[in-house]
């Protein structure tokens, strides 16, 4: 691992990013479990969206990029998405978990 001042040739700064980029995904992973944890928690569909929740997520990260001199325009929509991600994978996950939408017709 360098530092990006350690970084002397473009490859270096490559071999940094995508070591970052695996750990990324490792976070991702584990955050994702606890997603699919939650959904296998609730007990209806509806339950998947809670706008207050949403807004304190939302809000915390903000705090976050702010403490890191990270620019909210630049991320702010990209965990707004992953946030919508999620609602709709518990969604799905809800409904599939209590038989929602598997009805038979009984013909």
């Amino acid at each position: 691992m360098r530092k990006p001042e350690e970084c002397t040739e473009k490859a270096h700064i490559r071999d940094e990013i995508d070591r970052l980029d695996r750990a990324l995904v490792a976070l991702f992973s584990e955050r994702d479990s606890y997603v699919r944890r939650m959904a296998e928690l609730k007990t209806d569909p509806s339950e998947a969206r809670d706008d207050d929740r949403v807004k304190a997520v939302l809000d915390k990260v903000l705090a976050e990029l702010e403490t890191h001199e990270l620019a909210p325009d630049l991320y702010m929509q990209f965990w707004e998405d992953l946030i919508e991600v999620n609602i709709a994978y518990e969604e799905m996950a809800i409904a599939a978990l209590h038989g929602e939408g598997n009805e038979t017709s009984g013909a």
